[in-house]
């Protein structure tokens, strides 16, 4: 894994001499406390920097739609979170799920037409101690006056972990409405393989708003950093809200399946991944060509078996700017 991905980084980073349009840097925030809730895939902040549109010596041929797409490198540090329902034990419970988190960077090449975006991704990071998510939380629950977590001793600790991703985002059908809006209808299919998580998914997603050609793969669905600017076109303006539905299989999830080294009996504390999950998102996205927002809500069927809710639900911010 740790091969494969420097040598990824290395065939990006030798990409020089852009196209002329502008670098995007964006900063996005998940959290489930407008849900009520400090549980599960509690909180995520992520930050991004977009290269502008490749030349055409620039890009990478094989990961290229074809020679008359817009491809673009994507750079990502982020940070995501999970912790069980009771957050106010200072031992391990029985049947909820374990804390972990996740620090990690990604490398994400896309290639961006108007009716399709795919995006290869890599993604390098710390499970453990080392994700400075107990910091972190703990930081932001003081400072809120919030219930303070005392079960991070317990979190899963399996240090050094990767995932190799793809996605597809088609559009099946694109409608005018009016002389400015359009109606979308399209298929978005992810691919993700690592020892952080493996899984196959697929969903589809409505959009109804101004100019999509220009934002296709912008909106995602996900709880976990739905939207992402980076697909967006440079020197445009627009809006569109969406909403989507998606169903995968999950194979494999180290927030769950981990090791819990501060756990003597981890038997006596199972938390067992469901391996079939759903995800439904809403949002609405506006930008002009300096920089825009995007909202979006998320409710997601459980990760595991032994949850006593049957669903979770985050609320997403992204801004971004175009430089």
């Amino acid at each position: 894994m740790k091969t494969q991905y420097f040598v990824l980084i290395s065939l990006l980073l030798s990409a020089s001499g852009y196209a002329s349009s502008s670098p995007i840097i964006s900063l996005t925030s998940d959290n489930d406390a407008p849900f009520g809730a400090d549980n599960d895939y509690t909180n995520g902040l992520f930050f991004s920097y977009t290269t502008a549109i490749l030349s055409d010596n620039s890009r990478i041929e094989p990961l290229s739609l074809s020679t008359q797409s817009f491809d673009k490198l994507e750079f990502v540090l982020g940070q995501k979170m999970y912790t069980p329902d009771n957050i106010a034990s200072s031992s391990p419970v029985a049947n909820d799920r374990p804390y972990a988190g996740f620090l990690y960077t990604e490398a994400n090449y896309l290639s961006i037409l108007p009716h399709r975006v795919t995006r290869f991704s890599v993604t390098l990071g710390t499970v453990g101690e080392q994700s400075l998510a107990r910091q972190a939380q703990r930081f932001v629950h003081d400072i809120t006056d919030s219930e303070y977590p005392n079960g991070w001793a317990f979190q899963v600790d399996e240090g050094l972990v990767g995932n190799l991703g793809y996605l597809n985002h088609y559009a099946w059908h694109r409608s005018t409405l009016t002389n400015s809006t359009q109606f979308e209808i399209s298929n978005i299919s992810e691919i993700n393989a690592g020892n952080f998580r493996s899984d196959a998914s697929t969903g589809v997603m409505l959009r109804w708003g101004e100019y999509l050609s220009t934002s296709i793969g912008a909106a995602n669905i996900d709880s976990e950093r739905p939207f992402r600017a980076s697909a967006l076109r440079n020197g445009t303006i627009g809006w569109f809200a969406f909403s989507g539905l998606e169903a995968r299989y999950r194979f494999n999830d180290i927030t769950i399946e981990g090791d819990r080294p501060g756990i003597a009996e981890p038997e006596n504390y199972p938390a067992t991944l469901e391996n079939k999950q759903a995800t439904i998102v809403a949002g609405f996205t506006w930008y002009n060509t300096n920089f825009g927002g995007s909202l979006t809500a998320a409710i997601k069927t459980n990760d595991y078996i032994e949850a006593l809710d049957s669903t979770q639900g985050n609320l997403s911010i992204s801004l971004f700017f175009f430089l």
